[in-house]
C-alpha cells in the first residue's frame, strides 16, 4: 500500500507541474556543445529585458510567464563563443529551441573541453563524488582496479593477477555494498567475464565514484557507494583500437568504434580480449615444498604459479538510431562474453591446485530508449531492458595432489578442493536473469526537478553435478530463485541563483528468495526442504551543496541506506560458497561532510578537498571465515561503525605538469556487544579483520610537448601507492607474537608515452611495482611482482 501511495504522489506532481506550465507562454531550450553533449551552467539573456537564466545538468533552460512576441537571446559560457538567436513566442504555448555553442579555444579539441565541463558538472553534485577523466588516460596501459585503487577513500583488494577475484571498499563499506554500473545500468548479474577490470581504459570516457550516498537515478541498492563507467558517447564517427603485451605472457586487445549515418542510423561497439598465463613467482608464508624427510625446504624458495592462466573476451555491439526526432537513443544491444581460467589456490596459498578449472559463458540481448522532451518538453525518459543467460562450470576431477613446484605428491585423490572429505565434482549452473530499469526526470521549473526510478531484477538458477557425493552440494542442484524491486524518488531544488542545491529522496527495496536447504529442520534427521524468504525496507536521505565566494564549496549528505542480498550471497556458487537463505538486508546510516577549495591563477590551478565520513551499519553481509570441509558462506555481522576522513589535492601548471596526492584513514569497529546466544562478544570494538585502515596515493604527470613546445606528444607519469599493515584476523585474539598480518604495501609505477600523426598513433611503455615488492591484499594471497607492458593504440575520428 505504501508503494502505491508513493507512485500516485509522483503522478500528481507530474500532472500538476504540466498543467501549471501550459497556462503560460514559455520559451524552453537546450544548450549543447559541438558534440551534442549538454552544457551545464551556460547563461541565457533576453536582450533589452534583463531576464537571465542558466542551464541545468541536462543543458535545459526556460523563460516562463513571458508575453508573446519576438525575442533575441544571447547565450554565453566560459570557453565558448557567445551566440545570439532570435525566437518568436506566442504561436505555441511552449517554444522549444536547441542552441549549439562552439569552442572559443581553437587550440583545444572540443571533445576535451566538453569532457572537462561534464566532469565539473558531476563533481558539483551534492553527493560525495570523485570523477576520473578517462580520456586523458586512454593511451596508458592501466587496469581499472589499479586505477580506482588510487582514488581517495577507495580500496581494491585482489587475490592474484589478471582474472582473479577482487573486492571493492569505499569509505569502509565493501563487497556487494559497492555497486558497479555501466552507463547507469547495474552489473551485478552480468557474470565475472564481463567485469569492471576487463574493460580497457580507452573504451571509457569517464568514471564516477559515489561515496556512501548514491543518486536515485542509478536505481541500485548501493549501501556503501557506487562506481559508474561511462562508455564513449562521441557524436562523431570514430575508431579506437589498442593492443597491449606484458609480462607473464599477458595480452589485451580493445576495440571501440561508432558509425552514424545522416539518417541517424547508428552502429557501435565496445569489445575486448584479455589473456595471461599469470605464471608470476610466489614465495614466503604458505608457499612450501617438502624436502627430504618431509620437512619444508628452508629459505623461502620461489615457485611459479602454474594453474592460474586466464582468458576472456567480451563482444558488445549496439544497432539502432541516435539523435533523431523521436529518440535521443534507440539501440538494440547484444553482449557475448566467455571465460576460461585455472584455479590455483583456495582461500590461502597453503592449498595449491593443479587441475581445477572454471568456465563461464554469458549472452545478453538488451534494448535502450532515451528521449529528452518525451511527451512534454520538460520530461526526460531513459528506459532499459535486458535478459541474460549465464552458464558456469567448475571441474574438479583430478586424482592427484600437487605442491608449489608443480609435482604430484599424492595419487588416488578424490578431487583437490574442499579438504580431505572432498569428492570429485563437475558442478554446472545456469542463471537466467531479467532486468528492467525506468528513469523519469521532470523539470517542474528551472530550479525544481523530480526524478523517479524503478528497477526490477529476477534470477532463476538451475544446478547440476553428475558425480559429486558430498551432501552439502545437494541443495545446489535444485532450482533457486531471487527477485528484487527497487524504487526511488528524489526532489531537487536550487536556490540563491543555483548556488545552493538540495536533494531530498526516498528509496523502497523488496526482495523474495526461494532456496533449497539440506538441514535438520527441527528434527533429528537431515532433510531437503524449500525455504522462502522475503523482506522489504525503506530508505530516506538528503544531500546538499553550497557554492561559497572565493571558490569554496560545502557538501553534506545523509542517508538511512539499505541493501538487499544478492544472488551469489543467497544462492552460493555451487562449490566453495554455500547458500544462505536466512540473510537479512543490510542497513546503514551514512553521513558525509566535505569542503572543497579551488585556487586558480593565470598559469596554474589547485583543487583541495577534505571529506569526513561516518557509517553505522547493521546486519553487515560478509563472507565467513570458513564453515566446513573447506567451504564458507555469507553471514550477517550484527553491528559495525566506521569513522574516517579523506583528503586530496590536485595541482596543474600550464598544461605541462600535473600532480595529485590523497590520504585516507578509516576506523572500522565491530560494535556487536553480545553474540546471538547472549554470550559476550570477545571481539567487541575490535578493528574489522582483514581490512586496511590507512591508505595513500600520489602521482605526477609531465606533458613534455607542452613544457618544451615540441610537436610530438610526449608524456611521463610516476605514481606510488601505500597501504599500512593490518591484521589478518581479529586483533584481540591470539598470541601477539604469532598473529598473522598483511604487511605494509608501498609500490611504485611509472610510464612513458609517445603520440604522433596528429594523435592517431601512440606507444606507451609502463612498469608496475618497479621494485618488485612482495604484495598481498587478502589472506596472504600474493599478487604479481614487477610487470612490464607495451601498449600500441590507433585512434581515428
Amino acid at each position: 500500500m505504501q508503494f502505491y501511495r508513493f507512485f500516485f504522489l509522483i503522478v500528481f506532481l507530474a500532472v500538476y507541474g504540466t498543467a501549471d506550465a501550459q497556462n503560460n507562454v514559455t520559451i524552453i531550450g537546450y544548450v549543447l556543445g559541438e558534440d551534442n553533449q549538454p552544457l551545464d551552467g551556460a547563461t541565457i539573456r533576453i536582450l533589452n529585458t534583463g531576464s537571465v537564466v542558466k542551464t541545468n545538468g541536462t543543458g535545459q533552460f526556460a523563460f516562463e510567464n513571458i508575453t508573446s512576441g519576438k525575442y533575441r537571446l544571447a547565450v554565453s559560457m566560459d570557453g565558448y563563443r557567445e551566440e545570439e538567436i532570435e525566437v518568436k513566442a506566442g504561436e505555441k504555448k511552449k517554444e522549444e529551441i536547441i542552441i549549439i555553442l562552439k569552442s572559443a579555444l581553437v587550440a583545444l579539441k572540443s571533445v576535451d573541453l566538453v569532457g572537462k565541463t561534464i566532469e565539473t558538472k558531476v563533481k558539483e553534485q551534492p553527493f560525495a563524488v570523485s570523477v576520473i577523466n578517462a580520456k586523458k588516460l586512454a593511451e596508458r596501459d592501466v587496469d581499472m582496479n589499479r586505477l580506482l585503487d588510487g582514488t581517495s577513500g577507495v580500496r581494491v583488494q585482489e587475490t592474484g593477477g589478471m582474472g582473479s577475484d577482487f573486492n571493492y571498499s569505499i569509505n569502509g563499506l565493501s563487497g556487494k555494498a559497492v555497486k558497479i554500473f555501466v552507463d547507469g545500468i547495474p552489473m551485478e548479474n552480468f557474470g565475472s567475464s564481463f567485469s569492471i577490470n576487463n574493460f580497457a581504459i580507452n573504451t571509457i570516457d569517464r568514471i564516477e565514484i559515489y561515496k556512501g550516498v548514491t543518486p536515485v537515478a542509478f536505481g541500485g541498492d548501493a549501501l556503501g557507494g557506487s562506481i559508474n563507467l561511462v562508455t564513449k558517447t562521441r557524436s562523431k564517427n570514430y575508431l579506437d583500437i589498442s593492443q597491449t603485451a606484458g609480462s607473464f605472457n599477458t595480452y589485451r586487445t580493445a576495440l571501440s568504434a561508432k558509425w552514424r549515418g545522416s539518417s541517424g542510423f547508428t552502429v557501435q561497439t565496445n569489445s575486448f580480449f584479455n589473456y595471461s598465463e599469470n605464471n608470476y613467482p610466489v614465495w614466503g608464508p604458505g608457499v612450501q615444498v617438502a624436502g627430504e624427510g618431509g620437512r619444508p625446504i628452508p629459505g623461502n624458495p620461489k615457485f611459479k604459479r602454474f594453474n592460474d592462466d586466464y582468458r576472456s573476451y567480451t563482444l558488445r555491439a549496439d544497432v539502432g538510431f541516435t539523435n533523431v526526432k523521436w529518440a535521443d537513443v534507440f539501440l538494440l544491444g547484444f553482449t557475448l562474453s566467455d571465460q576460461d581460467r585455472g584455479i590455483q589456490t583456495g582461500t590461502t596459498m597453503a592449498h595449491v591446485y593443479g587441475d581445477v578449472r572454471y568456465q563461464e559463458k554469458f549472452i545478453m540481448p538488451s534494448l535502450r530508449y532515451s528521449k529528452k522532451g518525451f511527451l512534454f518538453s520538460n520530461l526526460n525518459v531513459d528506459l532499459y531492458a535486458s535478459i541474460n543467460e549465464l552458464r558456469g562450470t567448475t571441474t574438479d576431477t583430478s586424482s592427484y595432489k600437487y605442491d608449489w613446484s608443480g609435482k604430484v605428491i599424492a595419487t588416488a585423490a578424490n578431487g583437490e578442493m574442499n579438504s580431505y572429505k572432498a569428492s570429485k565434482s563437475i558442478y554446472s549452473f545456469q542463471d537466467d536473469t531479467q532486468l528492467v530499469r525506468a528513469n523519469f526526470a521532470y523539470q517542474i521549473k528551472n530550479n525544481l526537478q523530480i526524478n523517479l526510478n524503478y528497477v526490477f531484477s529476477g534470477t532463476s538458477r538451475k544446478g547440476n553435478d553428475p558425480i559429486a557425493t558430498a551432501e552439502w552440494t545437494i541443495p545446489l542442484r535444485f532450482p533457486q530463485d531471487l527477485s528484487k524491486h527497487i524504487a526511488g524518488l528524489s526532489y531537487e531544488v536550487s536556490l540563491l541563483d543555483r548556488r545552493w542545491t538540495n536533494i531530498f529522496f526516498a528509496k523502497y527495496f523488496a526482495y523474495d528468495a526461494s532456496v533449497t536447504s539440506f538441514d535438520y529442520n527441527g528434527g533429528s534427521d537431515k532433510e531437503l526442504f524449500y525455504q522462502n524468504t522475503s523482506d522489504n525496507v525503506w530508505a530516506f536521505g538528503y544531500a546538499s551543496t553550497f557554492l561559497l565566494p572565493r571558490k569554496y564549496s560545502l557538501k553534506f549528505s545523509l542517508e538511512n541506506a539499505a541493501r538487499l542480498p544478492e544472488a551469489l550471497e543467497v544462492l552460493g556458487n555451487g562449490n566453495t560458497i554455500l547458500n544462505s537463505p536466512n540473510l537479512q538486508p543490510e542497513r546503514s546510516l551514512n553521513v558525509n561532510a566535505s569542503i572543497q577549495k579551488n585556487i586558480e591563477g593565470n598559469f596554474q590551478n589547485l583543487d583541495l578537498g577534505l571529506n569526513l565520513f561516518f557509517r553505522n551499519t547493521e546486519n553487515f553481509i560478509w563472507l565467513g571465515e570458513g564453515y566446513q570441509l573447506g567451504t564458507t558462506k555469507y553471514e550477517n555481522l550484527g553491528k559495525t561503525r566506521t569513522i574516517g576522513f579523506e583528503a586530496e589535492a590536485n595541482y596543474s601548471r600550464k598544461k605541462g605538469f600535473e600532480a595529485s596526492v590523497n590520504f585516507t584513514y578509516q576506523d572500522i569497529r565491530n560494535m556487536q556487544r553480545f553474540e546471538t546466544n547472549g554470550a559476550p562478544n570477545h571481539v567487541y570494538k575490535d578493528r574489522l579483520r582483514n581490512t586496511p585502515y590507512i591508505m595513500g596515493n600520489a602521482e605526477v604527470r609531465l606533458f613534455l610537448d607542452e613544457m618544451f613546445r615540441i610537436k610530438p606528444k610526449v608524456s611521463f607519469f610516476a605514481s606510488t601507492h601505500y597501504v599500512h599493515q593490518y591484521y589478518l584476523g581479529w586483533p584481540s585474539l591470539g598470541n601477539p607474537s604469532q598473529k598473522m598480518y598483511i604487511p605494509t604495501q608501498f609500490v611504485q609505477d611509472a610510464g612513458l608515452g609517445y603520440a604522433f600523426g596528429q594523435g592517431r598513433y601512440s606507444v606507451n611503455a609502463s612498469c608496475r611495482n618497479i621494485l618488485n615488492k612482495q604484495v598481498y591484499d587478502n589472506f596472504l594471497l600474493q599478487k604479481p611482482g614487477r610487470f612490464f607492458s607495451l601498449k600500441l593504440r590507433y585512434f581515428l575520428q
